[in-house]
């Protein structure tokens, strides 16, 4: 008995060592040595009430049934937003929004009060809002809002219709501008141009079975199907998306306009869910660190969602895919860092979908806000460390710059592609309200690669080569190129690509280097021109724009060695990666000495740098078949900044 206590006394030990910067030990040991359970869980199965599967999936974690966007509920039957329905399909479908045909003034006022953040309707969780001010609208007079539909007159100008237009309006309140969204009244109709060409349904067949718009080209009426639909009257279900839903629902139900509907038992993101757990009664929970553990929240539709960016359009342009191909990865991790238990987890990720409010350049703060504040009310997690745990996805050109300080963001690990770390930054528009810092925190934030869709067996057929005998060195002396670019340079835009670019231009336009080729304007990568080029350049240019760039991959991929030109940006990896083994980091300031520094460089220098970037340029590309390196590289990053949470996160757990 003595010897067994012995033990139990070592064992208890041991674990207060392992983890650090214990405030209370006394509180641990007596959780330990006494008789309270650690970490045992049971399987949890609530129900939904009957009828949750006709329209939604029964979310058995929390007994509530998950709805497509626009219906709630716990049978999924209550409509929300019901102005932007059309008459016929009023009982119970789901809502699409876009520019291309105008809705009901009634229906964008009803999305204001719903999507938008209170105290801020400037900020919205639907890109459709962000275009506030190209938004024609209009709404049948003397006619209550409970009678009111998206259903556009038989004509413009029915005296029976009043038309509106969006407004906002702009305010200085204690130093700090405000932004209002109105509708106002127009006294000239739109123009059918105004309104994209649309017609009255009845024009079209079927009236696109109430899943399309009806569009008029030339005195020719044909439907314009909503994401997710197809056909000549948009009749068609899509039943398979890449881009509309997580991993295509993983083979364990339907994808209907962005939709995933699970057949039973799943359920959730991408209906990758059939467990759950909770601790036993009695037991003491706490987060498992020999390894990295997430847990991914099942978002509600209604909060956050893949939502039309337009009419028939869902899709996320390639560039910025990354947070898509790291969920498909995560959801179908089997190396066991994906974990359905959020009591062993030790990071959580929020899918919030951003990029379906923001677009490229829009900003992600209401979509945030809005997925904190679910996650929060409905789970302990959160409010245990206000989120340090908790991390977001934000691919979108400036990432984070203009997510707003706030409590639900504040401590939110922010996973972006662009690490711009500068203080007081002042050329990024009004959006962007932090300035100790800018957009990006050491520490705190992670940096990876965007996405890129390399053509794999080209690539792999450039590595192979170059992995053979004297065959790199023999592929370098072949190289006639010393230097490369080729991109858009904006010189009425200062604050683009930092101005180097602009400066660039300015410095190499009379240039006498037959070995320098600097070219302003567009190449697609893809046409063998621009690839062409990649291949013969020994340095090739890697700026940013707007915000982050994809030319560093773009050069890692042909085996050409990157010039960094980026102040104060943190680049993908970097704290795991040691980028001078394989790229040259130049300062704006020094650019006029550019094109002899890199002449400077020593042929073994070259060679050595070329052979790195062979080595770890698929890091950079968010593709199985290059291995998942991208995915795995992030997970490390991640993995690193737990590391620097550990004891934070543990003194949590002691209070709670």
């Amino acid at each position: 008995m003595l010897l067994h206590k012995s033990l139990a006394n070592v064992l208890a030990i041991l674990f207060l060592h392992v983890l650090r910067r214990v405030q209370s030990a006394e509180i641990v040991l007596k959780t330990a040595l006494g008789d309270q359970p650690f970490n045992t869980f049971q399987e949890v199965n609530k129900p939904c009430q009957e009828g949750c599967l006709v329209n939604g999936n029964c979310n058995h974690e929390l007994g509530l049934c998950e709805c497509p966007f626009g219906l709630s509920g716990p049978t999924c039957q209550s409509q929300l937003y019901p102005a932007c329905r059309t008459i016929l399909a009023s009982g119970g479908q789901r809502i699409y929004l876009g520019r291309t045909a105008p809705r009901n003034c009634y229906c964008y006022r009803q999305l204001l009060k719903g999507l938008c953040l209170p105290d801020d309707d400037s900020r919205c969780a639907f890109h459709t809002m962000q275009l506030w001010d190209v938004l024609y609208c209009f709404q049948r007079m003397a006619t209550p809002e409970e009678q009111q539909f998206s259903e556009l007159p038989e004509r413009i100008d029915d005296p029976t219709y009043e038309w509106g237009r969006g407004t906002t309006s702009r305010t200085e309140v204690d130093g700090m501008v405000k932004l209002r969204k109105q509708i106002e009244h127009v006294q000239q109709l739109p123009t059918i141009e105004d309104i994209s060409k649309a017609v009255p349904l009845s024009r079209c067949k079927a009236r696109c079975y109430e899943q399309g718009v009806c569009q008029d080209w030339g005195g020719q009426a044909h439907c314009l199907c909503f994401a997710g639909y197809r056909g000549d009257d948009c009749s068609v279900a899509e039943l398979a998306g890449e881009q509309a839903c997580p991993g295509n629902c993983g083979g364990r139900g339907k994808c209907i306009a962005g939709f995933c509907k699970c057949d039973a038992p799943y359920w959730g993101f991408g209906c990758s869910r059939s467990k759950a757990y909770e601790p036993v009664p009695g037991s003491f929970a706490y987060p498992y660190f020999p390894s990295l553990k997430i847990y991914i929240y099942d978002m509600p539709a209604n909060v956050v969602g893949s939502h039309q960016f337009e009419d028939g359009d869902i899709g996320v342009f390639a560039t910025y895919q990354s947070f898509i191909r790291f969920e498909e990865m995560l959801i179908n991790d089997s190396s066991g860092v994906r974990t359905e238990n959020p009591y062993e987890a030790n990071l959580f990720y929020i899918p919030a979908f951003a990029y379906y409010s923001t677009s490229n350049l829009g900003d992600p703060t209401a979509a945030v806000v809005r997925a904190v504040d679910w996650v929060a009310a409905t789970f302990p997690f959160f409010n245990r460390t206000g989120g340090k745990d908790h991390f977001v996805l934000l691919s979108a050109d400036r990432g984070a710059c203009y997510l707003k300080t706030l409590p639900q963001t504040e401590h939110l690990i922010r996973v972006t592609h662009f690490g711009y770390e500068r203080h007081n930054i002042t050329n990024m528009g009004t959006l962007l309200h932090n300035t100790e810092y800018g957009c990006f925190k050491a520490g705190r934030d992670v940096v990876m690669s965007p996405y890129f869709k390399a053509k794999a067996p080209k690539i792999q057929e450039l590595r192979t080569r170059l992995e053979q005998p004297e065959v790199l060195e023999a592929f370098i002396a072949r190289k006639d190129v010393l230097f490369f670019f080729s991109g858009d340079i904006r010189h009425n835009e200062p604050e683009y690509s930092g101005g180097v670019r602009q400066a660039l231009s300015l410095l190499l336009a009379n240039n006498s280097y037959p070995d320098v080729v600097f070219k302003g304007g567009y190449m697609m990568l893809g046409g063998h021109d621009y690839e062409d080029l990649l291949t013969r350049s020994k340095f090739c240019l890697a700026p940013y724009g707007h915000g982050f760039g994809v030319r560093l991959t773009h050069a890692l991929m042909h085996a050409c060695v990157p010039v960094i030109i980026q102040d104060k940006v943190r680049q993908p990896f970097e704290d795991i990666l040691h980028y001078p083994d394989f790229s040259i980091r130049v300062s704006k300031a020094e650019l006029p000495r550019l094109v002899e520094m890199l002449r400077a460089v020593p042929q073994e220098d070259l060679v050595r740098m070329t052979k790195e970037n062979s080595r770890i340029y698929r890091a950079f590309i968010w593709q199985p078949e290059m291995g998942g390196l991208a995915y795995n590289f992030t997970l490390a990053s991640l993995w690193r900044r737990l590391s620097h949470l550990r004891g934070e996160l543990y003194e949590a757990g002691v209070r709670r």
